[in-house]
């Protein structure tokens, strides 16, 4: 079971595109502070939210998580999933000024895409099929099998993901965050819309995913229990995030209208 962890296979060409997405960052943030207006004392704590998206995504797509997930546990391929999913992408957008988002909307062409495909529907819609269609038993087992579709996987789970955030976290102004009403009704949707998988993947009677099934195991886990703990990590995992912050938009809601009394 050590050797597991004792492996230091890296995707080296992950390593160089989070590097670099880094520090396309802080050239656009510190490099271009006077162009865009910006506060430098203010995106110095959005700097570090950025930098904290950017870690958690390489230790979910780098050694051990990575590793673990591919070739022994699916149960670590879906916390790898959480950490792309539900924890980066919100610190990602959390990181950018406004100044910089709200480029995405400066022409009449780029302005008319974009309000559409962040429009609340689309992105609701878009994450959920992305998410759906990647844990159908068949194409979850090509992408594990194949890097180049296990890449193709997990960006595009980081690209909806962070169309499935903005409605929520966006620091826009052109297009704004949901109020915080409908912000609790899109909550409570993104956390009935997944059931349907949770509940396939965590009370299905064998393994329905055929790429572990001949697995070393670890953790004296058998295919069956680990596909069961995955399911249950995913809803657990998933569940505390969104109800957190579920009762974190109640009470925002509640203090702002209080406010107007």
């Amino acid at each position: 079971m050590y050797s597991v962890f004792l492996n230091t296979y890296f995707h080296y060409e992950i390593i160089f595109g989070l590097v670099a997405l880094e520090f396309i960052y802080l050239v656009i943030v510190f490099g271009f502070k006077n162009k865009f207006s910006i506060n430098p004392q203010t995106d110095y704590k959005k700097s570090f939210t950025f930098l904290f998206g950017v870690l958690v995504l390489f230790l979910a797509l780098v050694w051990p998580v990575h590793y673990i997930s591919e070739y022994y546990l699916f149960s670590a391929h879906m916390l790898q999933h959480i950490m792309i999913s539900y924890i980066a992408p919100p610190l990602l957008l959390l990181g950018l000024n406004h100044k910089i988002t709200d480029l995405l909307f400066k022409f009449k062409l780029s302005k008319y895409i974009f309000n559409f495909i962040f429009n609340p529907v689309f992105c609701f819609a878009l994450f959920n099929i992305v998410f759906g269609l990647w844990h159908i038993p068949n194409v979850y087992n090509l992408s594990v099998s194949f890097d180049k579709y296990h890449a193709l996987e997990h960006t595009m789970f980081i690209i909806s993901a962070i169309f499935m955030w903005w409605p929520l976290v966006t620091p826009s102004l052109i297009k704004p965050s949901l109020h915080y009403s409908l912000k609790l009704i899109y909550l409570f949707l993104l956390s009935i819309a997944q059931i349907i998988v949770f509940g396939i993947i965590t009370y299905a009677p064998e393994n329905i995913y055929e790429h572990y099934q001949n697995s070393t195991y670890i953790f004296g886990l058998s295919p069956l229990q680990d596909q069961q703990l995955g399911g249950v990590i995913m809803k657990v995992g998933t569940a505390l995030i969104l109800m957190g912050l579920f009762i974190y938009y109640y009470f925002k809601w509640y203090l702002s209208e209080k406010r107007y009394e």
